[in-house]
């Protein structure tokens, strides 16, 4: 191989390795992933008939908060069906806070990528993370009923907890199972 075409190799070669593993993750709330900043993780619960809340844990490098987005649903008018009510907030957090959200989600990515458990009512809880070069997002039904023997006890404590601290629980139209 001449000298030319060993250097286009490797120009193509690079540039391939580089697409490859260059995820650009851009969020709407957390902006957009880097070393240092960005989304750490998000967690999803959509429920059969409470709505559905969304977590996000956020850092910059002058903050780090939590975003929380739910969809519940209230009656209007008798006459008219449910209307869905949606709400987004941010709440800054101290560092003892963002630490322990952090060592829940660390636990939380232990989970039993063979449970294999579904339903037809229930919830779907969804974790997704993006940890250096590896980006993951798994999906469970109803995390909350067996969670033990199902080796999901880090997801579900991270939910319980998220789901207390943000005052969720308080909220009569959502609900965690």
């Amino acid at each position: 191989m001449s000298r030319i075409h060993v250097r286009y190799f490797f120009a193509v070669l690079s540039l391939l390795s580089q697409s490859a593993f260059a995820i650009d993750w851009l969020d709407e709330d957390c902006g957009r992933y880097g070393a240092y900043t960005g989304k750490l993780f998000s967690l999803s619960i959509a429920t059969s008939f409470h709505g559905t809340s969304e977590f996000k844990l956020c850092k910059s490098e002058s903050q780090k908060y939590l975003v929380v987005s739910t969809i519940d649903f209230v009656k209007v008018d008798e006459s008219q069906p449910l209307a869905s009510r949606a709400s987004r907030y941010r709440i800054q957090l101290f560092e003892q806070e963002y630490a322990q959200v952090a060592s829940l989600y660390k636990k939380a990515l232990s989970y039993n990528t063979l449970d294999d458990v579904m339903g037809v009512d229930g919830s779907t809880w969804c974790l997704e993370s993006q940890r250096g070069i590896n980006y993951t997002k798994a999906c469970f039904w109803t995390p909350s009923v067996n969670y033990e023997e199902r080796g999901l006890v880090g997801l579900y404590n991270l939910a319980n907890y998220l789901w207390e601290f943000t005052g969720l629980n308080k909220n009569e139209k959502l609900q965690l199972y």
